[in-house]
């Protein structure tokens, strides 16, 4: 005759807990588990947190110098470049007299200059400009000129030996038709800082 069986469970004390059948206890708690972090945890957290921000931090003047450097070093060769340009479109018999020797710091002018007109011509306009762009006032607020700028140029007569092609050879008498303009821009704590541009120019006849 079928049936079913029933088993009667006890009740036991409080924290001794209850034993079933197959011999597995079940303990009972009365706490809760513990979560969060620990003031030590969140201390150690927060010294980790303001190493790693004081690193990047210290980058950020780096990265300025590097940008504002940069940016004198652009303008500076685009000064250069500017004069270089000038002394290639003035007329080649004035290259030496005119620009040999030409040091900006040596040039008394006042700024801005007024350009020349036919009626009014100056051979030192060019000099002039370019005095005044280098020297531009309030450097670091403008952005224009070069802090501590100063420009030097020279023009040297030169000829090339015939036998050995592009070799450059000095030509005494300025009688041959090759003239080599090297441009100089020095800015910076005692002109620590450089750019020097090199062209020639040759006569067209």
């Amino acid at each position: 005759m079928g049936g079913h069986r029933t088993a009667d469970c006890a009740r036991l004390p409080a924290g001794q807990g209850l034993r079933i059948a197959d011999d597995v206890s079940l303990s009972v708690s009365g706490h809760a588990p513990q979560l969060g972090l620990t003031l030590i945890e969140i201390l150690f957290a927060l010294s980790v947190l303001a190493f790693a921000l004081l690193g990047v931090a210290g980058m950020f003047p780096a990265a300025m110098r590097s940008v504002q450097t940069g940016g004198e070093t652009t303008k500076a060769t685009i000064l250069a470049r500017g004069m270089i340009d000038m002394i290639r479109a003035d007329a080649f018999d004035s290259l030496v007299p005119r620009y040999n020797g030409f040091d900006t710091s040596k040039l008394t002018v006042a700024c801005p200059v007024t350009p020349p007109t036919p009626s009014s011509p100056d051979p030192d306009y060019n000099k002039k400009k370019w005095t005044c762009d280098i020297r531009s006032s309030g450097t670091q607020d403008t952005g224009q000129g070069l802090p501590g700028g100063r420009g030097v140029v020279s023009v040297a007569c030169v000829d090339f030996d015939t036998t050995t092609p592009f070799k450059e050879k000095s030509d005494s008498g300025c009688t041959k038709n090759t003239r080599k303009a090297t441009v100089t821009v020095t800015w910076g704590l005692q002109g620590s800082r450089s750019v020097s541009l090199v062209t020639y120019v040759a006569r067209v006849e």
